[in-house]
């Protein structure tokens, strides 16, 4: 009888000791990794240190608001006629409106997202428009198109009904223009961001 319970204490002791055997395990490989990471970033200083030339932030389309904290990559040339299309590139970041304007070409760029969508739903950009609201006249958006940058400047905002279409047209200079649906929550109204070349 005296053999039964040292065996269970055993196994208890067992049992804690290999947990905190993987514990460590884990935490040494996550340590390891870490240091990977700190080495890599200092050898790459080192290099950007010994290249003057100037690096790119992107290689491709991507959208930066510093005051709100966004950065997206933009899927470019997107059907926004075509639901199953969009929700698929929405997945992946913002989209531009298929015909739209590129950045430098003199013209309407049109870039729309999510404000909110459903949390069961897959991609890590379901909420990136949410705080569009939030930008004020004079706020600066960056845009990076082939390896460079232009920046715009915010000079309206305004709700219009999810038909009117006049915000893809064409513009005779260039303006980078927003869409979310509006309010968050609902796909009642589209919130539209105008900007200009800063």
């Amino acid at each position: 009888m005296y053999y039964y319970p040292m065996k269970k204490i055993n196994k208890k002791i067992l049992i804690k000791t290999l947990l905190i055997i993987i514990f460590l395990v884990l935490v040494g490989i996550v340590g390891i990794n870490s240091r990977k990471n700190v080495n890599t970033t200092d050898n790459s200083s080192q290099l950007e240190t010994n290249n003057p030339t100037p690096q790119a932030k992107f290689k491709d389309f991507h959208l930066e608001i510093t005051k709100l904290n966004i950065s997206a990559p933009v899927i470019a040339n997107v059907d926004g006629k075509n639901k199953e299309i969009y929700d698929s590139a929405l997945e992946n970041g913002v989209a531009q409106f298929a015909g739209t304007a590129n950045p430098g070409e003199k013209s309407n760029i049109f870039i729309f997202g999510h404000s909110s969508y459903y949390l069961w739903d897959p991609g890590e950009y379901k909420t990136i428009f949410a705080k569009l609201n939030d930008l004020d006249d004079d706020d600066l958006i960056s845009v990076w198109w082939q390896q460079k940058e232009y920046i715009y400047k915010v000079t309206d905002k305004k709700i219009v009904s999810p038909n009117d279409v006049s915000v893809l047209k064409p513009t005779e200079s260039e303006q980078l223009t927003l869409m979310t649906c509006w309010p968050i929550g609902t796909i009642d109204k589209r919130l539209i961001v105008i900007a200009k070349p800063n």
